[in-house]
Formats: structure tokens, C-alpha cells, sequence
């Protein structure tokens, strides 16, 4: 099975994109970079895993997903999102750097 469809890998690519990115300092526009990659990532194993299941490499393959666990995580991955971007101070750095609220 290809590397990139190792579940397990998303995190570990997010956080080291976000972390590459806090020691660059790119323009505010490249600051979502990593939050839009886990979003669209993170959907499109889900919407996989509802054929294949989940590949969380070392610890194996889960079974298919149910649909309705499909519907319910595409839908509130991108509140789960605005929430971690509020804790990581996103949100808040995005917005006294333009003056306006920015909410998901």
C-alpha cells in the first residue's frame, strides 16, 4: 500500500509543515497552509475508509467505516479545525494582524 495512505502519517506532516512554517514566517496567507491540508487529507481518508477501512501503520487496518460516522466527521471537521486554530492561536494572530474576526 502506498506511504501516503498511512493514516497516521497526517499528523506527522501537518505538524511538521506548521512548525516549518513558525520558523519561516511566511506571509499571512501561507499561515492556513497546514490547516487546509489536514482538512482536505483527513476527509478524503475518511471518505476512503468507508471502502477500505483506516491504514493506521504500525498498528494495522481497521474495518470499513460506517457511513454515518463519514457524514459526522466530514461535517464537523471544520468546527474541529476552527477550535484547534483558536487553541493554537491562529485565529487570533490572523485577526489583530488585519483587524476582523475570523471564525469557521
Amino acid at each position: 500500500m502506498p506511504f501516503l495512505h498511512c493514516s497516521t502519517v497526517i499528523p506527522i506532516v501537518v505538524l511538521t509543515l506548521k512548525l516549518v512554517m513558525h520558523l519561516l514566517k511566511p506571509k499571512d496567507s501561507w499561515r492556513f497552509l497546514p490547516w487546509m491540508l489536514f482538512m482536505s487529507w483527513t476527509s478524503h481518508h475518511i471518505r476512503d475508509g468507508i471502502r477500505h477501512g483506516l491504514w493506521l501503520c504500525p498498528f494495522g487496518k481497521t474495518s470499513p467505516l460506517p457511513f454515518w460516522l463519514y457524514v459526522v466527521t466530514t461535517s464537523s471537521l471544520p468546527h474541529m479545525c476552527s477550535f484547534l486554530m483558536y487553541l493554537a492561536g491562529t485565529r487570533q494572530m490572523m485577526a489583530s494582524e488585519h483587524g476582523m474576526h475570523i471564525d469557521v
